[in-house]
């Protein structure tokens, strides 16, 4: 039971009886591979969308703010803790786009990437393949990191957020990789927000 915002490519048939079922809870717990991605370039796309569960439904209201604030704080986390990677996201992506303008290339912020909670990816579709090719071709990044959704569930006064990532082969238009993550309850979302994307990244310790 839980609301999902529109861009994430799920539909509804009026009168059906039956209750849509949790994109996220069929997909696996697994922390951001950084290991393997060591002395590359990595792009990192915005947060796609954000759910909310039945009892925070009434954050809703708060939803372009509470986007805004999921994207900075996995762009924030990843760049700290992804030691020896460079991370290419919305602001370096949005320069190259700029740096190149007989090239035509969606704005990252614009691509829908919902398709990607699906139970089976098969083929990364355009217009998202296509910036890919471009975008990894014109800063030599082979992988992206796409922020998929972000859900906030629990109750007022004790917020949980679980994050679900992708990786991309920006070549070869394929995922690599898919995990979810999910933090412990919070006072309030952004501090759940916070919480989870703190455990995103694999400890060095």
């Amino acid at each position: 039971m839980v609301a999902l915002v529109a861009s994430s490519g799920c539909s509804r048939h009026a009168g059906s009886p039956v209750t849509p079922s949790d994109p996220i809870a069929g997909i696996g717990v697994s922390q951001i591979p950084t290991g393997s991605l060591a002395g590359s370039a990595v792009l990192i796309f915005p947060v796609g969308g954000i759910l909310f569960g039945d009892s925070l439904s009434g954050e809703a209201v708060r939803r372009a703010d509470l986007l805004d604030r999921a994207v900075a704080v996995v762009d924030s986390t990843v760049r700290r803790d992804g030691r020896g990677i460079t991370w290419q996201g919305l602001a370096e992506m949005r320069t190259t786009i700029r740096r190149s303008p007989a090239v035509s290339i969606a704005d990252p912020a614009s691509v829908p990437t919902g398709f990607l909670l699906a139970e089976r990816v098969e083929a990364i579709p355009d217009p998202l393949w296509s910036s890919l090719r471009a975008l990894a071709a014109l800063s030599g990044a082979r992988m992206a990191l796409i922020p998929v959704a972000v859900r906030l569930d629990g109750s007022p006064g004790a917020v949980r957020a679980t994050y679900v990532f992708a990786m991309l082969d920006t070549r070869l238009g394929q995922m690599v990789w898919r995990g979810r993550v999910s933090g412990p309850s919070a006072a309030t979302a952004e501090a759940a927000l916070v919480a989870c994307a703190a455990l995103a990244v694999p400890s060095l310790r």
